[in-house]
């Protein structure tokens, strides 16, 4: 499943770029987001995108300018879907790093594209 390695890096140079409507599209939807200890369920593109929105806005202030990935994680569950653990590190204009933190994704393949079904943020 190397083209997750692919996908997650296309996915932090939009993110980064804060592009919602390239970020949204690596989404399915309904999406379920686990974040701080709470659960947000996404049902429909219009909350998904302005959650994205929300997210991406908030690294944007915190003077995030780049997001690489430390390691990538995959456990196949069969041909069609996949658990992918990111260890993002997240860093300033300057490279010094904000955030290093782990995120797990739920994906689903559809007709040879990856989505992503839900996401964990380890806190």
């Amino acid at each position: 499943m190397s083209d997750l390695d692919a996908f997650f890096k296309r996915y932090a140079e939009r993110y980064m770029a804060s592009d919602v409507d390239a970020i949204s599209a690596m989404y399915d939807a309904p999406t379920l987001a686990i974040r701080e200890g709470r659960a947000t369920h996404l049902p429909d593109r219009s909350a998904l995108r302005e959650h994205l929105s929300e997210v991406m806005g908030a690294y944007a202030r915190s003077g995030a300018a780049s997001a690489d990935i430390a390691s990538l994680d995959v456990v196949p569950l069969g041909t069609s879907s996949a658990f992918a653990t990111v260890n993002w590190h997240v860093r300033d204009h300057d490279g010094s790093l904000l955030k290093d933190f782990r995120t797990t994704y739920h994906l689903l393949r559809r007709e040879e594209e990856w989505l992503i079904v839900s996401y964990t943020n380890h806190d």
